[in-house]
């Protein structure tokens, strides 16, 4: 054979084994490709109906979603202690009508999964560029859940807990050990903390740092005023009304510093959580096709580059995706975990933070009786 032949037979056989290797890709994305085309075409039969804690980050990608697809998308703005039992009752009589919850993810993993009220999420995913570990920046913090129900696509780092500088101006809160100033008493607001909530993870970065004796009598000593939602939290910080609060909302600070406000309120150093927004699927979802839709869309680099425009335009924090080809909006860039770090942070929307916010959950209804 002559050195010609011998090197284009070498080059036929090196080209068919490239050939060969792509062959899987090339099938899977030929596969991935007819799956969409056939789950979207069925999917504009239906109406998405989702459940979202509200605000125009939410409303102005989920507009992209309609303009782009032609879906009709249906959201509810509810509470999880409104929205969460009404769906275990229609559950349990049978009744399915809810397709997908859009929020931050404590209560989907603290009590919706655990009581069997998802389904598992992968099974809803499609698209290679959303399914593909490598794309999101770390493995372990995909997923806020062991049972892979509940999808989280941003985590933020946020202040756990405030203090007005003008009440007990001396306070000494480089120590933790200042919350305890007896001075305090009664001048101190928290969340009630009964359950998961902004409450449960405000005071569980307490608990990580000083321990189930510490936050037992903070709470019996310090005697807190405990309101029902953060935005009784928020009001009564704003107008000067307390001189700490557990479950002050970080966006709502951020907001009213933006507006010129808030110049007594500080947050208190030490004291952060990673609070994380995600999506999961409820049980036996009636428009199975518009789900896949839109979750494989909104967590596509696409749909993440839109959530966080459209974030970044209403809230002064937590324009960040866990996608790494989706950069954080500019000015929100400080509040993207490091995740060279990430077992240093209370992560109090996820089960990986679950422990701390369980039990500050018990430490409140054993102390306050709630």
């Amino acid at each position: 054979m002559s050195l010609m032949v011998k090197r284009a037979f070498g080059t036929f056989v090196l080209l068919c084994g490239a050939l060969l290797c792509a062959a899987p890709t090339i099938a899977q994305s030929q596969s991935s490709d007819m799956i969409w085309d056939a789950t979207l075409a069925k999917a504009k039969t239906q109406t998405l109906v989702m459940v979202n804690q509200g605000g125009p980050g939410f409303d102005k990608t989920i507009e992209a979603f309609t303009k782009k697809f032609g879906i009709k998308v249906e959201a509810t703005v509810a509470r999880p202690t409104v929205i969460l039992p009404r769906v275990k009752t229609e559950q349990a009589n049978g009744q399915y009508v809810w397709d997908l919850w859009w929020a931050t993810t404590s209560n989907m993993t603290g009590t919706a999964g655990p009581a069997g009220m998802l389904q598992k999420f992968e099974d809803f995913l499609i698209l290679p560029e959303v399914k593909d570990v490598s794309k999101w920046r770390h493995p372990d913090y995909i997923y806020g859940d062991a049972a892979r129900m509940v999808f989280t696509h941003a985590h933020e780092v946020t202040a756990s807990a405030y203090r007005n500088t003008e009440i007990v101006p001396d306070l000494d809160t480089d120590s933790i050990d200042g919350l305890l100033d007896p001075r305090l008493k009664g001048r101190i607001i928290v969340r009630d903390a009964s359950q998961p909530n902004s409450g449960s993870s405000a005071l569980a970065p307490l608990y990580t740092l000083k321990g189930e004796a510490f936050v037992a009598r903070f709470l019996k000593d310090q005697d807190p005023r405990v309101l029902d939602n953060p935005q009784q939290i928020d009001s009564t910080m704003m107008r000067g009304g307390a001189a700490i609060a557990f479950g002050m909302q970080f966006f709502a600070y951020a907001q009213c510093v933006k507006d010129g406000g808030c110049k007594n309120i500080k947050p208190i150093a030490h004291l952060e959580a990673v609070s994380s927004r995600g999506l999961s699927v409820f049980k036996n979802a009636p428009n199975p096709e518009a789900t896949k839709i839109f979750v494989n869309w909104v967590l596509s680099k696409e749909g993440q580059e839109v959530f966080v425009k459209e974030w970044a335009a209403a809230n002064e924090s937590g324009a960040v995706s866990m996608r790494k080809d989706v950069e954080p909006h500019p000015l929100h860039k400080r509040d993207l975990p490091d995740f060279a770090r990430a077992r240093d942070y209370v992560w109090v929307h996820t089960n990986e933070g679950a422990k701390e916010v369980d039990a500050v959950v018990r430490i409140f209804k054993e102390v306050v009786g709630r």
